[in-house]
């Protein structure tokens, strides 16, 4: 196993998952259609359908509480005046980061990765 990157295991499973939740929360609890999510993510309608199939995004599960922050993210897609992009690249960035200082990454990080046992790297300033 080699030494993976916590931004690795957000490129490849978190911001997938996020993609998915957002997805399914806009289609389903808001009633946009695939195309407006498409347009707001900057996705593909297929990369949509994909999501909401569980063919994406299903390998990491969030709290309850990270849950209700993404759909915030949701929300802020939704009302927001400026580029729906920058504002889901700036909202996921930044849950991203608290992910990190949470802990809620550590575990995936240090099964995917040698040496890791006592690793404090995303808490070190």
């Amino acid at each position: 196993m080699a030494l993976r990157f916590p931004c690795e295991i957000i490129g490849w499973q978190v911001l997938p998952a996020i993609r998915k939740e957002l997805a399914t929360y806009l289609v389903n609890e808001k009633k946009l259609s695939r195309k407006e999510v498409s347009k707001k993510l900057g996705l593909t309608e297929a990369a949509i359908c994909q999501y909401l199939k569980d063919k994406r995004g299903a390998g990491f599960k969030f709290s309850k509480k990270e849950k209700e922050r993404i759909h915030s993210i949701g929300d802020s897609l939704i009302e927001t005046k400026r580029d729906a992009g920058i504002v889901f690249l700036k909202d996921s960035c930044n849950f991203c980061t608290d992910l990190r200082k949470e802990k809620s990454l550590c575990d995936i990080h240090r099964s995917e990765s040698n040496g890791l046992k006592n690793c404090q790297v995303c808490f070190e300033e």
